[in-house]
């Protein structure tokens, strides 16, 4: 803290040293006397006349003349009082009252200003010390009702109920979360992530279970976004504990598509899909075919394209859980029979798929030796693999084989 003070006097004693050197300064000298300036013109133009002859500019017999007449000019000029040419307006007086008063003020506005503005207890180290000590649960809870109570005279200050609805969370005051959130739903009605944390604190809250209500709400956050994380992290831990093992996997195929390949993330997902095939695997209850293959084999097979189908939201209800999806790759120049077809059924979507060339229709179309591709999905109620009217549809841009992450969105119904 003496360190501060000490660099805070010195900048003040540079401060004042650009403003009292130059006030104190002694004014240079007064300008030549009136008699000099004069002498100086007389001389220049006495040159002027002595070159005008020497040039013929004028007669010989008139130099005379025109000397007699500077010389006339000159009692005149030379009559003058010697006083300095640029007088104007006397020198002041050296300014030591104004430097006195400059000296005085500035160390006093500026501390002042300091005490006023700033922040004197910044530099207090013992206070610094005190302030970095970990704060106590106590701490932490005391700051959160404070937090509770402003928020409750702002209730449409979404971002503040979040953070209290995720402090409360943290806190594991899951009840006051559930309100918290329950609040922000009705404040921020498009946020998908607003109910997937709402379910989560709401299953908390009732036992660590996702039946009911909570569930409720992770379908209405994957109807505003299907890839929200938590939403499908939760629909399929909802679905595994429901024995749902086909729809538990989709969930978390879908989710492990949207993640990093070598993030921790992704890791602790590809941890649950072993898990969920394993328990389906020991219930005697073998995965549905699209599922299986997407889940197990990956995107391995030399120019597969692998990626995930999910339903628009504005579709959604029209799926029919028993209708057939066929997921098929098409070449985006030749034949337009498919390259590679996977059945599977509608009550698995969200879902993972892999195409390779064990799926070829015929052996002499392969995926792997097209140039480019596009995926389609087509969800059937009557199963046939010809499109019927009423079939609801979704097609992926054009990818080439090999590609991963593809996202096929069914949104658009046949006519």
């Amino acid at each position: 803290m003496a360190a501060f003070w000490s660099l805070a006097a010195f900048m003040v004693l540079v401060a004042l040293a650009f403003i009292l050197v130059p006030l104190l300064r002694r004014p240079p000298d007064a300008g030549p006397s009136v008699v000099e300036a004069n002498l100086d013109v007389l001389r220049s133009q006495r040159r002027e006349i002595e070159s005008d002859v020497a040039t013929g500019a004028l007669p010989a017999d008139a130099r005379d003349e025109a000397l007699a007449e500077l010389v006339e000019r000159a009692r005149d000029d030379l009559a003058a009082p010697d006083s300095p040419a640029h007088a104007a307006v006397p020198a002041m007086r050296r300014p030591w009252i104004a430097a006195v008063a400059a000296a005085l003020a500035v160390p006093l506005i500026a501390f002042g200003m300091y005490r006023v503005v700033g922040s004197p207890l910044a530099a207090d180290e013992s206070r610094i010390a005190h302030e970095g000590a970990p704060m106590t649960e106590e701490q932490v809870a005391l700051m959160v009702d404070r937090l509770a109570k402003k928020v409750a005279e702002r209730p449409d200050d979404a971002q503040g109920w979040a953070l209290l609805a995720r402090s409360y969370a943290a806190l594991g005051r899951f009840s006051d979360a559930v309100h918290a959130y329950e609040h922000l739903a009705k404040i921020a009605p498009g946020e998908a992530s607003v109910y997937a944390n709402w379910a989560d604190a709401l299953g908390m809250a009732q036992g660590r279970s996702l039946a009911g209500r909570p569930l409720e709400l992770v379908k209405q956050a994957l109807e505003i976004d299907p890839k929200e994380p938590k939403a499908l992290a939760l629909a399929g831990t909802a679905a595994l504990e429901a024995g749902d093992f086909d729809q538990a996997l989709g969930y978390w195929t879908v989710l492990q598509g949207e993640l990093p390949a070598d993030s921790d993330g992704r890791k602790q997902v590809d941890a649950v899909i072993a898990e969920v095939e394993e328990r389906a695997k020991a219930a005697g209850r073998p995965l549905a075919a699209g599922t299986a293959q997407a889940s197990s084999r990956g995107a391995t097979a030399a120019g597969a394209v692998a990626g995930s189908v999910s339903i628009s939201p504005k579709l959604a209800a029209r799926v029919d859980p028993s209708a057939t999806l066929f997921v098929f790759a098409r070449a985006e120049h030749g034949p337009r029979m498919p390259l590679a077809v996977v059945r599977a059924s509608a009550r698995e979507l969200p879902m993972r798929f892999t195409l390779d060339d064990s799926q070829a229709m015929s052996p002499g179309l392969k995926l792997s030796s097209a140039e480019s591709v596009r995926i389609e999905a087509r969800i059937s109620r009557s199963g046939n693999a010809m499109p019927q009217p009423g079939d609801l549809v979704g097609s992926s841009g054009i990818v080439k084989p090999g590609a991963h992450d593809v996202n096929v969105v069914v949104d658009k119904v046949l006519p």
